[in-house]
């Protein structure tokens, strides 16, 4: 239980506790030695140590207290740890001939946990840093000719930019897999929806005694106006999804009103109007299914604002919307009823041909009237 929690740690938080518990063997370390009497003896080398540890584990509280400023907190955990090695390299000199080794870390480590923004400022200012402390402060403390400092500055300096890239490597790779596993999430959460969807299509036949054939030939149809209006497949799964959510949201209404021939009460009209929000009952806080929630819910507003639910008019309607509601009348003509006979597709038209600029936009009506001749 312990161990699932620790992996559900945030990487700052980790990072940090890491970095404390490394300063406080050091503090450890330094004070066995200095009580033994041995060559670590500068008390100012304790108390740095000793100010680092509180440091770390003071950040490390202040992390694990303020998970609602998550960009402060990886702000914080940024500049840090490379405030430290500046504070280091500057008042620890003994360590100063080792401590670009451990310079060379920072780039990898703060990839794990910045993203791409936020890594080239980073990068940028350890690149800065390091190539003054290797020009500039790393010669005074290692014994080498001029002409082998020189390549070993430069040698150092070239480590440094590999570091760098191979942190934005580490990166790439980390928001390649993000992006993988955010894939499979939502192949995951469309088959969940699907499934749902598929249990409630047999309900929807008895109810409506018709056949789950219209699904498919509404997303047939809204598919095909959708490319004559000059937009590419990419929505092919919202249309398939928008159909059989169609199909399905009947079962919300009570048997009786799809035999009923005469005018809907005011109250059997809000009962209708409800369906309109099973999109956003069924797929609320999924992210890739916002598009899907929204088409849904505004496919029978219509241009003139006498739509429901929400009376939208105009561009304001989203196209999508407005294709899956024009589907919807037509199929609705050329559909028999047990209180009427089905209207031909050419008399359907005709009657949509009069709601065109009222109900629903002239383009659109034109397309549907060029596939309707494709097809005769």
């Amino acid at each position: 239980m312990k161990f699932n929690a620790l992996l559900n740690t945030p990487v700052q938080q980790l990072l940090l506790a890491l970095i404390g518990i490394i300063t406080s063997l050091l503090m450890i370390i330094g004070l066995v030695d200095t009580s033994l009497g041995s060559a670590y003896d500068i008390p100012e080398n304790i108390w740095i140590a000793l100010a680092i540890t509180a440091c770390s584990w003071g950040m490390y509280g202040i992390q694990r207290r303020m998970s609602a400023y998550r960009k402060l907190g990886e702000w914080i955990t940024l500049v840090y740890p490379f405030l430290m090695l500046v504070f280091v390299s500057v008042y620890i000199p003994e360590l100063v001939a080792q401590l670009w080794c451990l310079l060379l870390f920072y780039p990898i480590m703060i990839s794990m946990m910045a993203n791409f923004k936020l890594y080239r400022y980073a990068s940028a200012a350890f690149l800065l840093y390091f190539t003054l402390y290797t020009i500039y402060m790393l010669p005074d403390y290692i014994d080498q000719s001029d002409d082998a400092t020189l390549t070993a500055s430069l040698l150092r300096i070239v480590m440094a930019v590999g570091s760098v890239l191979l942190g934005a490597v580490l990166l790439a790779g980390q928001n390649q897999l993000k992006r993988r596993n955010e894939a499979v999430a939502l192949r995951q959460q469309k088959q969940q929806v699907l499934n749902i969807l598929e249990c409630f299509i047999p309900v929807g036949e008895r109810k409506t005694q018709t056949s789950r054939k219209e699904i498919n030939e509404m997303s047939r149809l809204v598919k095909a106006l959708w490319l004559e209006l000059g937009h590419g497949a990419r929505k092919d799964w919202e249309i398939d999804l928008l159909s059989m959510l169609h199909y399905v949201s009947r079962v919300k209404l009570p048997d009786y009103m799809f035999e009923k021939a005469g005018k809907l009460s005011g109250f059997e009209l809000e009962v209708v109007q409800e369906h309109c929000f099973m999109a956003k009952e069924l797929c609320d806080g999924i992210p890739a299914f916002e598009e899907i929630q929204s088409t849904f819910l505004y496919h029978h507003e219509k241009i003139d604002g006498t739509g429901y639910p929400f009376q939208l008019s105009g561009d304001r309607i989203p196209l999508l919307s407005q294709a899956l509601g024009l589907v919807e009348v037509y199929m609705a003509m050329t559909a028999p009823r047990s209180y009427r006979e089905a209207m031909s597709e050419q008399d359907a038209f005709m009657e949509l041909r009069e709601m065109q600029g009222e109900y629903f936009r002239t383009d659109l009506v034109d397309a549907l009237g060029r596939i309707i001749r494709a097809a005769a």
